[in-house]
């Protein structure tokens, strides 16, 4: 009895240590162990995550285009039905109601006959977590992030914006500059109040950075506009980035006191031209988000000129 409560704790001990999440279901689906890791990784608690479903909202994966998985498609779920190990690159949303893009492998678990018992899910972020901090260390220091979201704020996001042009005029490497804001935000703020609506200026901002190249920009550019710059992007290409982050942040939801926040953004999108000022480019893009938000929302817009 010994040896097996002594192996039991080994097998616990070696599961706490693993630098990255682990998430065990049995048949049913149905999550049994999930680890320190997974628990840092996502913010979630195992008493809040042991005995649900894979499937439920909480446990929501993306995929590589930011479409919500289900049915099968559910890494955990195609394993338990196919037997088999498998491995790729998805989005997991985070108790804080943004994506996280992790690298997961899933493995079938069979008993001494072979029987399958279950399945596991090992997952790791692509931006490891320390990324953050040193960024909050190094620049928030020098008071260049904004408090409540994280991004670059105004003034760090401007700066970047006249270096991007200035370098253009040396290399005419093409650029696009987006715009975005959550939309109805005064009805947001009526049902939620302003924390509520803290809640989701985060969440989208953390949901948008996780989502860009570490190439590119993000900030905070007026209380409840962000902006964002992509480099060695053109109109073709901005368009569906454009829509892919709108996709992610309509899959998001934010958690809020027992009750989920479920946020569109509309977005502007333009392209560097000849001869462009931060003023310049900065207006047609937030002329296109009018026109994204005066459509309805909830879509990207382009202006070329």
């Amino acid at each position: 009895m010994a040896d097996t409560t002594d192996h039991q704790l080994l097998q616990r001990l070696v599961l706490e240590a693993l630098p990255f999440g682990v998430s065990v279901v049995n048949r049913d689906g149905k999550v049994i162990p999930w680890s320190e890791g997974a628990e840092h990784l996502t913010g979630y608690l195992r008493q809040e995550v042991v005995g649900r479903s894979c499937q439920e909202e909480l446990l929501k994966h993306c995929d590589g285009d930011n479409n919500p998985l289900e049915g099968t498609t559910i890494p955990l779920l195609a394993t338990l039905r196919e037997g088999r190990a498998a491995h790729g690159r998805v989005s997991l949303r985070v108790k804080n109601g943004y994506f996280l893009p992790v690298q997961i492998q899933t493995v079938p678990l069979r008993d001494d006959r072979g029987s399958l018992l279950g399945a596991a899910e090992i997952f790791e972020a692509i931006s490891p977590p320390s990324r953050d901090e040193r960024r909050q260390s190094k620049l928030g220091t020098y008071g260049c992030l904004d408090a409540l979201t994280g991004l670059l704020n105004h003034s760090m996001i401007q700066a970047h914006l006249r270096e991007s042009l200035s370098l253009h005029l040396v290399y005419p490497v093409p650029f696009c500059v987006m715009c975005f804001a959550i939309d109805d935000l005064p009805g947001l703020r009526k049902r939620y109040g302003q924390a509520g609506v803290d809640a989701a200026l985060h969440a989208v901002a953390q949901t948008v950075e996780n989502g860009l190249r570490p190439t590119d920009f993000v900030g905070r550019w007026m209380e409840e506009e962000f902006l964002a710059i992509l480099k060695e992007c053109n109109e073709s290409d901005v368009v569906k980035v454009g829509e892919r982050l709108g996709r992610m942040v309509r899959n998001s939801g934010v958690p809020w006191w027992g009750d989920t926040m479920h946020v569109s953004v509309s977005i502007g999108t333009t392209a560097v031209l000849n001869n462009d000022t931060v003023g310049s480019i900065v207006s047609r893009a937030e002329h296109a988000l009018r026109e994204s938000t005066e459509a309805g929302g909830n879509r990207t817009a382009l202006v070329t000129s």
